[in-house]
């Protein structure tokens, strides 16, 4: 159908049920997709399933990635890029931790609707944002208006480990095709315009073993990891001086997260380790690179092993860098949401930014397309017990991908 403009928004907007969107979002929260290592029914295997299924009767074109075992992307689109933009809209499948079910007043995984949210681990993270992306995509395809480009929809594994969903695809042709991407986080669908990088430093510490009454003989690798600890502050400082000041970000933090003395084996009472171990979670804003943060941990260490003769520190980041995100208002992308949030929601945009990590990031950082991250749930609910998603946001962020979608793939 050949529509363009509001009348195309219009159409596509008529073909969202609010209905089904709960529906769908409950029943991706009933299906558990907490990763747990060793144990090979818990991935998220299940819920793309369900997603593929439910993708597939839509008539979308669909692809299943096998990233790791038990682990698959599930990507669909309509429209075809072909010399036009493509754009994807973007949500994870895995959830965190239930923690103890008893601590929850609704049931984990119950998906309860009471007073207007929905309640269960990963309603708001991200199982709401990646249901309202569905439904929109959804709404696009069934109101027959025409693309100039291709939506893309991809539900990806990972997000809460080592991000290999969104790494994988970006290795694909059909996400070396994207020209940008909406990350359906739970932000209160606010327009996100800046994330934080993260770095996780592993560190390694090595001494030498000794009788717990003869310290001497030894070098004690815990007094190491103290040095280093009080090195903490000071390279905060020099790391905010590195970074550009942000109006939406928290300046950057490190964090020590994982410490254990001995390094592998068993400790005793009476024996100096011969190891250590420690994580640094060090967060940051827009602008140094990762040569430049690499610096300053490493001179971190120097100055911890110049305090403690005898001890070597060596980090190494896991997973690498993951550095902070920047898009400009005046992007193509920022200006369609902006413009699909007043024309649908009936306000003025709000902008802000992520204070954690997600997906975006790579997306960003690899392939160099410009992302904006907007999603029904507030920023501060996942991870928590009674996590929740609000219907009114839900249907919200349907109704903004929708008026994006059309806005961004007609320019």
């Amino acid at each position: 159908m050949a529509r363009s403009g509001a009348a195309a928004i219009r159409a596509a907007l008529s073909c969202i049920d609010p209905a089904e969107l709960i529906a769908l979002t409950r029943d991706l929260v009933r299906i558990p997709s907490v990763f747990r290592p060793g144990d090979a029914t818990a991935t998220e295997a299940d819920v793309a399933r369900y997603i593929e299924r439910w993708l597939g009767k839509q008539g979308f074109g669909v692809e299943v990635h096998e990233v790791a075992p038990g682990r698959p992307n599930v990507i669909a689109w309509v429209g075809d890029k072909d010399g036009g933009r493509s754009l994807l809209l973007e949500g994870h499948t895995d959830v965190v931790t239930e923690g103890d079910p008893r601590e929850w007043t609704h049931a984990p995984f119950g998906a309860e609707l009471v007073d207007g949210r929905i309640y269960g681990r990963g309603a708001a993270d991200m199982k709401g944002g990646l249901a309202a992306a569905m439904i929109a995509a959804a709404a696009i395809k069934r109101s027959g208006v025409r693309l100039h480009g291709r939506l893309v929809v991809g539900a990806l594994v990972d997000e809460e480990g080592d991000m290999l969903g969104v790494h994988h695809l970006c290795t694909t042709p059909i996400g070396r095709e994207l020209s940008a991407a909406i990350i359906c986080e739970p932000e209160a669908n606010e327009i996100c315009l800046e994330q934080r990088g993260v770095v996780w430093a592993r560190v390694a510490v090595r001494g030498r073993m000794a009788h717990g009454a003869m310290p001497e003989a030894g070098v004690n690798p815990i007094s190491a990891v103290g040095a280093l600890l009080a090195e903490i502050p000071a390279l905060t400082k020099r790391l905010r001086r590195l970074c550009a000041r942000s109006r939406y970000l928290s300046p950057p933090t490190v964090t020590p997260t994982v410490l254990q003395a001995p390094g592998q084996g068993i400790g005793q009472s009476n024996v100096i380790p011969s190891s250590a171990r420690l994580t640094l979670d060090v967060r940051l804003t827009p602008g140094p690179d990762g040569d430049a943060v690499a610096r300053e941990i490493d001179a971190a260490c120097q100055r911890a092993m110049a305090r403690c003769p005898g001890a070597t520190i060596e980090w190494a980041p896991i997973n690498g860098f993951r550095l902070a995100t920047r898009v400009e208002r005046s992007e193509p992308l920022v200006r369609a949401v902006a413009s699909a949030v007043r024309q649908v929601a009936g306000r003025p945009p709000r902008f802000g930014g992520v204070p954690g990590s997600t997906d975006g990031t790579v997306l960003r950082t690899a392939l160099g397309i410009p992302i904006v991250t907007l999603g029904p749930g507030h920023r501060l609910i996942p991870h928590q017990v009674d996590e929740h998603v609000e219907v009114s946001e839900l249907t919200e962020a349907a109704m903004i991908y929708v008026a994006s979608a059309l806005k961004f793939l007609e320019q």
